[in-house]
């Protein structure tokens, strides 16, 4: 058996200290958007996502950012407030 990928928690950790790399406005999880994730996550293995309070009127925070994850192929670390970080597998 190979070794699963399991996030890093110190890179996890580092994450939530960097500043958001993208965020998700009014529009909402667009395809750009999900492409536009894809590439990040692609470079940087973790990512900060911001949700704006536009966006949070129209769907759930936590349902917002288990799509993106889906739709990217990434883990979803954790969600505090508005934020959350990705992680791919």
């Amino acid at each position: 058996m190979g070794p699963t990928k399991e996030p890093d928690k110190a890179r996890i950790s580092t994450a939530w200290q960097d500043p958001a790399i993208m965020q998700i406005g009014k529009g909402g999880l667009s395809e750009g958007v999900i492409k536009e994730a894809k590439r990040l996550i692609k470079k940087h293995k973790y990512i900060k996502v911001r949700l704006l309070r536009s966006a949070v009127e129209s769907d759930s925070k936590k349902h917002i950012f288990e799509s993106l994850a889906k739709g990217t192929g990434s883990e979803l670390v954790g969600i505090r407030g508005n934020t959350a970080v990705l992680f791919k597998l």
